[in-house]
């Protein structure tokens, strides 16, 4: 993945300096990635024309470089500890202050997971051989400190009950 200035940001395949551009778009790496057979999973950032930054779930072929869109309004955190995939769903990036930005509720219209202004998302569990959604559960502190130890450390069973 490359963000700069000079040369349009996306997935390289090469060196730094060299590399070639399969895929244009922002993509980010820092709360999850991950590769499971010739798939990448990973978070694509856009920005609407009214400045509001949306994220959605992407899957990159990397043999074809093709995208699929998986999941809009989502963003993905990491693997559980049995190894599927957990996604936020019904997230718009704290950037964008969602409990106070007016924008954010017009954009929530759209979209009816999204209740700007709490705490609350869709916790999605993902098979990561084929992108499918496993398991879902709302939670009113998805998006507070508790995150990782609720779903990151435990297997799916676990969160299961």
């Amino acid at each position: 993945m490359k963000y700069s200035s000079l040369s349009p940001n996306g997935l390289y395949q090469g060196g730094q300096t060299t590399g070639v551009l399969k895929l244009e778009g922002t993509f980010g790496y820092d709360w999850g990635a991950a590769v499971e057979g010739d798939s990448l999973y990973l978070n694509e950032y856009t920005s609407t024309d009214v400045g509001v930054m949306l994220c959605r779930l992407v899957r990159v072929d990397l043999t074809t470089f093709e995208k699929e869109v998986l999941l809009r309004d989502t963003i993905l955190r990491g693997r559980c500890a049995s190894g599927e995939l957990v996604c936020l769903g019904g997230y718009l990036m704290p950037s964008d202050f969602p409990a106070t930005n007016p924008l954010c509720r017009f954009y929530a219209m759209s979209a009816p997971s999204i209740r700007p202004g709490d705490d609350s998302a869709v916790v999605l569990f993902l098979d990561p051989q084929t992108g499918e959604t496993v398991y879902a559960v709302r939670d009113d502190q998805a998006l507070t400190d508790v995150f990782e130890s609720r779903y990151l450390q435990r297997t799916l069973q676990e969160v299961m009950g």
